[in-house]
């Protein structure tokens, strides 16, 4: 490394900065498992991969603590792979340097640092490794593609999941213990806006609005970051003589969507271009705009087919007013409860497909948010199919593990932690159906902005949460007789 890093936790940061070395965006994180599961076998570990790719890693208790509860690490083998425009960067093949500014790490290039989730890996791996640690049974489970559905931890069998206790690594503010999470589905929707010739006399323009600051679609969505894809389809559906011909804008349902963009064709740029300002200048009012964000109109190739008129409009006109953004606040945990992101869209054979997600703490709200932008989407001739469907975490009452957390916090630090419920798809959730017995906590350094590239993770933070999760292993461990 080129940065200095505490002693104690200096091999947690040998671990990450490896694991930033191997490609391992979701769908592609076989080389990462593999290079794992090498370094276990060679540090005498069991050693365990299912169908999906999943791990699991089982290390025997230190002498004297055989009855001691049996505790999973869990983390997500993989990364969310986004870069600043113009960043030449290929995330299956690219390693990912890393960087040292003021206290925290990031990626040396414009991309995603993968701290979300590496860095649990790394800590996880580093006490697995770790021969001098003593502590009761413990267990390590990878799961692949979390970050694209929880594809993995859907697949997770009982056998992977035994233990008393869990631990998700997966969190991102230190000091903070997560005990339940928000639920959600993807939405896939599909338009035929038709085609037909573009009417004479007319320019071909490139409409671009872009310079958001993106981030995570539930930690963040409730931070006034704007979202690109909302924005421009509410500006174009007050342009009655643009016609579209192609769209960009997007890529995960997961991600708040920083920029999106058209290519169409008008017969009066100029008027355009002075539609687009005063449009940018009504945004900045509404949300907390960065000093890069800006609506370009930019001559273009005309293109030789455009959306039909009245379909255009309809489209538009249904995506303009979709709910998005924060839903329903929670009072009681004092945290967004349901919640949707118009994430992506794009022109492929011919049809508009766009893609949405909902989340919420309710099953029950996700699911009436869910059909109620079916309908309307239907309503506008569009497809729609949901997928990816996953449960909340139900926060418990009784939890051992949560109030055992609190008190090593406490004894650790000389502080109280603070105890929260997420707006995001934690692993726990899914957990929680297939293995109902176990206990958990999600708990885990700070990072910011994941899922941007403006993602970064703080030193001193990783040498508190790795200290916590030594302390919180060894408590358990000579207090067994207790549980």
């Amino acid at each position: 490394m080129n940065f200095t890093v505490p002693h104690e936790t200096e091999r947690v940061w040998q671990l990450f900065e490896t694991i930033c070395q191997i490609p391992h965006p979701s769908g592609f994180e076989k080389q990462l498992g593999d290079w794992i599961i090498r370094q276990s076998k060679a540090n005498g570990l069991k050693v365990r991969r299912d169908e999906v790719g999943n791990i699991r890693i089982d290390r025997p208790a230190s002498p004297g603590f055989e009855n001691a509860p049996l505790t999973i690490l869990q983390a997500h083998l993989d990364m969310v792979p986004q870069s600043e425009e113009g960043e030449t960067f290929n995330f299956l093949t690219d390693s990912i340097e890393l960087k040292e500014e003021n206290g925290w790490v990031r990626a040396a290039k414009r991309t995603t640092l993968g701290s979300d989730d590496g860095i649990g890996i790394a800590a996880a791996l580093a006490l697995l490794f770790d021969k001098e640690f003593r502590c009761g049974p413990l267990a390590a489970v990878f799961t692949v593609e979390e970050e694209t559905g929880l594809t993995g931890a859907g697949a997770l069998s009982a056998a992977f999941l035994k233990g008393d206790f869990l631990l998700n690594l997966d969190s991102e503010e230190e000091g903070i213990f997560y005990v339940g999470c928000a639920g959600g589905a993807r939405l896939e929707l599909k338009f035929d806006p038709g085609s037909a010739e573009p009417p004479a006399h007319s320019e071909g323009v490139k409409i671009t609005l872009s310079g958001l600051s993106g981030g995570h679609s539930g930690c963040n969505i409730a931070d006034r970051r704007g979202n690109a894809l909302a924005y421009l389809c509410r500006f174009l559906a007050e342009q009655p003589g643009l016609h579209l011909a192609d769209v960009s804008g997007g890529d995960l349902d997961n991600v708040i969507p920083r920029e999106a963009a058209v290519s169409a064709v008008c017969q009066d740029t100029e008027a355009l271009k002075a539609a687009a300002l005063r449009f940018q200048e009504q945004l900045k009012q509404e949300f907390d705009a960065p000093p890069a964000f800006e609506i370009t109109v930019t001559p273009c190739e005309t293109p030789l087919s455009v959306w039909q008129t009245e379909k255009q409009q309809t489209i538009l006109n249904c995506l303009s007013s979709l709910p998005n953004g924060v839903i329903a606040f929670d009072e009681t945990f004092n945290a967004v409860r349901t919640s949707s992101n118009l994430a992506a869209w794009s022109m492929r054979y011919g049809f508009l497909h766009v893609r949405s997600s909902q989340r919420s703490f309710a099953n029950a709200e996700r699911e009436q948010l869910t059909a109620e932008l079916i309908a309307r989407c239907r309503a506008a001739g569009g497809e729609c199919a949901v997928g990816s469907i996953y449960s909340g975490w139900t926060p418990s009452r009784n939890s051992v593990i949560a109030e055992l957390s609190k008190t090593v916090y406490q004894e650790t630090f000389g502080k109280s932690p603070e105890v929260k419920v997420i707006h995001a798809g934690l692993e726990c959730g899914i957990i929680q159906e297939r293995a109902g017995s176990l206990d958990m906590i999600s708990f885990g350094p700070t990072l910011t902005d994941p899922h941007s590239p403006a993602e970064k993770l703080e030193i001193a933070s990783v040498t508190r949460f790795y200290t916590f999760l030594q302390a919180l292993l060894l408590k358990i461990a000579k207090n067994h007789k207790d549980f």
